[in-house]
């Protein structure tokens, strides 16, 4: 599936139309993250969106036992709150296989919205 198609295929995304997503598609900065990796980490600032193009995720809580609280794959994203206002990331997100994303940070991709 082409990036595009991917994020026009996700829920937050799926109003927009086809040339915000193609705007979306190029400028969003892509990232691949391998299986253990963390992509954030609980209590840092958080300033972008992520939607994941490929692979797996799940989600920690430091006050849990380690064991994942949730899980999410391809269309899924995280970090939403950041596009509404600055606050620190509730979770811990690991890749549980190798995972690709696209990320937008939040004012990058609120400006273009607003375009």
């Amino acid at each position: 599936m082409d990036v595009e198609s991917a994020l026009a295929a996700t829920a937050l995304l799926s109003s927009l139309d086809r040339k915000t997503i193609r705007r979306l598609a190029e400028q969003g900065k892509h990232r691949t993250y391998a299986a253990g990796e963390a992509i954030v980490r609980e209590g840092a600032p958080a300033s972008a969106l992520y939607i994941i193009l490929s692979g797996k995720v799940h989600f920690e809580l430091a006050e849990g036992d380690g064991s994942p609280v949730a899980h999410a794959g391809p269309g899924d994203f995280f970090g939403e709150l950041a596009l509404i206002e600055e606050h620190p990331r509730s979770a811990t997100v690991v890749a549980d296989e190798p995972t690709e994303c696209i990320l937008f940070v939040a004012w990058e991709f609120t400006a273009l919205l607003k375009e």
